[in-house]
């Protein structure tokens, strides 16, 4: 519980993801997570506050460096809520391995690692040197649902016990 005291800590709290997979206002179909041996690989998670989508848009047209960063940060609590669910306690993880960001972009942003440090960043606070992933920052244009960030995360986990995962299979509107 170490992981969510500096969650607390920080001002930040975790999304619920049963709610968040009750709703799936995009349509597409996939599972949270999926565990081989002691690597989670996790789906990728957007920006989520209050149970709603956060700092939605197109970072470097209409949405700013410093926003995308905030954004980043949100997207990887999302992730780090199911990590949670999966492995009932963030402090199992050994080890973030890796980590891809997606940045929806303006033409001529180039400025995605920094956007994505957001999440990094993050990562470091909560974990030290074990949240320091292998990383990639791909600027795209468009995300689902008008998102400004996407994380796509895979850790390295402690103990055997994985809870099964949670599907999006069904289109809400």
């Amino acid at each position: 519980m170490i992981v969510e005291e500096k969650i607390t800590t920080l001002g930040l709290s975790l999304p619920d993801l049963n709610e968040i997979y009750r709703s799936n206002r995009s349509g597409a179909r996939f599972l949270s997570h999926f565990a081989v041996q002691s690597l989670l690989y996790l789906s990728g998670t957007t920006p989520m506050k209050d149970g709603q989508p956060y700092l939605t848009g197109v970072v470097g047209q209409g949405l700013t460096l410093e926003q995308g960063y905030e954004a980043a940060r949100y997207a990887v609590l999302h992730s780090l809520a199911a990590v949670k669910y999966a492995l009932g306690d963030l402090d199992r993880i050994e080890h973030i391995v890796q980590l891809i960001g997606f940045v929806n972009s303006a033409p001529g942003f180039s400025d995605q690692p920094r956007v994505i440090n957001g999440a990094t960043d993050l990562l470091v606070d909560l974990y030290s040197d074990r949240g320091k992933p292998t990383r990639a920052a791909i600027g795209c244009q468009g995300l689902a649902l008008n998102h400004s960030v996407e994380v796509v995360l895979t850790v390295l986990f402690a103990g055997t016990e994985v809870r099964a995962p949670l599907a999006r299979d069904h289109y809400v509107q």
